[in-house]
């Protein structure tokens, strides 16, 4: 975590209140598309000075706007950073990657899909169920379900067949979703087929789960991307995405990653990124040019009735079966 996060403890809070008090004002202007609070953008450089972020469609010059549309500099001393962006859910993977082909045994960061929607996502890391106690595969909802007909029990593969996968076998169902305004998540159910590791390709272990904090250095394992790393620049983003379908979906509390390049594409959704210390911080869901977009990854475990430690994998409940059969 960036130390100035703590440091700014207090305007913090104040920013996040000044954002939540002037939330409908600001988003009732002319192109905005989202609020949040993180560090301000100063020709092209991240500061250290806490800001309120407008996620604007366009950047309009302030003659061309009429005055009621004009945003302000500061907010109760608190500036106001204007950021141009159109979020977009990761679907319709294009760009090939290693993380793309076929794994036994499964782990985070490589294609998976839902072979009645088609396309490709991620599977993000290996969870438990907090019913089951089984390990599950954490992805999206729009991932391994994608539309509001889908029905549990669905087929998920791997690979994907999206983006130029070459489809593979079912290795789990559809278990349980979660398309709230917080997060867009879902579980799937191990066939047997094969067993699911505790980690992600190309990095490792994954420890437990962390609550995401400004200024905090993250990295994630994507199906497109691969491994890539930004800094968390906004915890607190409200704003909205397109989907596939069509349909534009509001989400609360979002966080945004940064590094000054693309860290998210289409088919990385349902990744997780993780802090230094490999604790889960976020589901990566979506993205608007360089910018990658995150659930919070506390809201995700309770949407879902999941969890990363209590529990029984698959593997160990063979070997603990075959030992007794011995």
């Amino acid at each position: 975590m960036d130390n100035n996060s703590e440091k700014n403890g207090p305007v913090l809070k104040k920013a996040h209140d000044v954002k939540r008090k002037n939330k409908s004002r600001l988003m009732n202007k002319a192109n905005v598309i989202g609020m949040g609070v993180g560090y301000k953008i100063k020709n092209g450089k991240r500061t250290k000075q806490v800001s309120i972020r407008v996620y604007v469609s366009k950047k309009i010059s302030k003659e061309k706007l009429s005055p009621r549309d004009l945003l302000p500099k500061t907010i109760e001393n608190i500036p106001v950073d204007v950021i141009e962006a159109n979020f977009e859910a990761d679907q319709d993977p294009s760009i090939p990657a290693n993380h793309r082909l076929r794994f036994n045994p499964l782990l985070g960061g490589i294609s998976i899909g839902n072979s009645v929607l088609g396309g490709s996502g991620t599977l993000g890391v290996s969870v438990f169920d907090n019913v089951l106690g089984e390990d599950m595969m954490l992805s999206n909802w729009h991932v391994l379900c994608g539309r509001v007909t889908c029905a549990l029990g669905e087929p998920v593969i791997q690979p994907g067949s999206g983006g130029g996968d070459v489809a593979g076998p079912v290795v789990g169902t559809l278990y349980r979703t979660a398309i709230t305004n917080q997060v867009d998540g879902a579980i799937a159910r191990l066939s047997g087929d094969r067993f699911l590791l505790k980690e992600l390709f190309g990095w490792g272990q994954v420890s437990s789960v962390a609550t995401p904090a400004l200024g905090m250095g993250v990295r994630k394992s994507g199906r497109t991307t691969g491994i890539t790393s930004g800094v968390i620049t906004d915890i607190d983003a409200d704003i909205s995405i397109t989907y596939r379908d069509g349909v534009t979906r509001s989400f609360q509390n979002q966080v945004m990653i940064e590094n000054g390049s693309q860290v998210s594409r289409p088919g990385d959704s349902g990744s997780i990124w993780i802090d230094d210390s490999n604790n889960a911080v976020g589901l990566n869901f979506a993205h608007s040019g360089d910018m990658g977009v995150a659930n919070p990854m506390p809201a995700v475990l309770s949407a879902l009735n999941i969890n990363f430690r209590i529990g029984i994998t698959m593997h160990d409940f063979v070997a603990i079966t075959a030992n007794t059969l011995l």
